[in-house]
């Protein structure tokens, strides 16, 4: 009796937060965390009626079933627990996550299911979209495409001649932490304003990109592989170089919009069950 009654207390703190449960429980951390926007006068539920989390808990619903279906991805408690630890680490608001957890009741379970769940699936998605293949077909043939028209001594339409650092230019705090803002979510290769001219401050690229270069870029003419990054295919052909930076001739193929794929995703993903 006694094990039995402690098996139906476990399956009823497994069981999932139901939708209100859920909107309820997003609507009060979202609470704790207007309590320290700045400037903030307008009433709470002024600002955020009741509607506001019945929409976003509903996205993100489906945001998970979109993980399920185009990914093969669960969201097991193992994963959540381990993006509590993650966030209890590395939370640069500390203050902001105690309230939120308190506005919660205390119940880490709770914490996990409303604010860890959301934000692991929004990261796991994002990560597996970005290196789909099946997704960029499209654009990674097209940087196939350009790539050829290099190998065959050509030039590809679209492309630019810009400067390439090999390693970063060393500056004062200020100097470099403003690049690293700018660069943080942009592009980081830019043109010059005429091709062939070095700009005063050539673009440093990604570490790992950095790497493939020096692989494969020895003399005037040579061609890169495919290069890919979160956001886009790059290929290189080599004009000259010297011990600082690479002068190139490059194509660059944005990938497909996350946002966009996302919405037709939403609409198409199976509801459960």
């Amino acid at each position: 009796m006694t094990s039995a009654f402690a098996l139906v207390l476990l399956v009823a703190a497994a069981a999932p937060l139901s939708f209100p449960e859920r909107v309820e429980g997003t609507r009060a951390a979202e609470k704790a965390r207007y309590a320290f926007v700045i400037g903030a006068t307008r009433p709470f539920d002024e600002v955020y009626p009741r509607s506001v989390f019945e929409k976003k808990v509903k996205r993100e619903l489906a945001e998970e079933r979109v993980l399920s279906s185009q990914f093969g991805m669960q969201v097991t408690a193992e994963l959540l627990s381990a993006e509590y630890e993650r966030i209890e680490k590395e939370t640069r608001a500390p203050d902001q996550w105690e309230a939120i957890k308190t506005a919660l009741g205390g119940s880490r379970r709770k914490t996990e299911e409303v604010v860890c769940r959301p934000v692991l699936v929004d990261r796991v998605l994002r990560a597996r979209f970005a290196f789909d293949q099946k997704i960029h077909e499209v654009e990674h043939q097209k940087a196939r495409e350009a790539r050829q028209v290099f190998l065959a001594g050509k030039t590809p339409k679209g492309s630019s001649t810009i400067w390439l650092s090999r390693k970063a230019e060393p500056g004062g705090t200020d100097e470099l932490l403003a690049k690293a803002r700018s660069e943080a979510s942009g592009p980081k290769i830019l043109a010059p304003d005429e091709p062939g001219k070095k700009s005063d401050a050539p673009v440093p690229v990604d570490p790992e990109m950095a790497k493939a270069l020096e692989k494969e870029l020895k003399k005037k003419g040579d061609v890169t592989t495919i290069l890919e990054e979160r956001n886009r295919f790059s290929v290189f052909r080599l004009v000259s170089s010297d011990a600082g930076e690479w002068l190139v001739e490059a194509v660059q193929v944005p990938k497909r919009d996350f946002d966009r794929w996302l919405d037709a995703a939403v609409r198409t993903a199976k509801p459960p069950g």
